[in-house]
């Protein structure tokens, strides 16, 4: 089931909902430092720049989202 965020029920989550989307944000955050982790390794003529930055913005969204 695809979580409708514009509906009421998720405006008014529950805690225990605050506890899986946390749980949610560091899996991402995890994902996405080991996909920046080979992008950069891989990375030997800058193609893959775009790629690395979109992989860098994402994490600042979620390190703040986490705080």
């Amino acid at each position: 089931m695809i979580p409708d965020y514009h509906s009421n029920d998720f405006a008014t989550a529950r805690p225990e909902d605050t506890v899986s989307l946390r749980s949610a944000a560091r899996e991402a955050r995890a994902t996405l430092y080991a996909v920046l982790n080979r992008l950069e390794l891989n990375d030997l003529d800058g193609e893959e720049q775009p790629y690395i930055d979109d992989c860098l913005g994402a994490l600042a969204i979620l390190e703040e989202a986490l705080r």
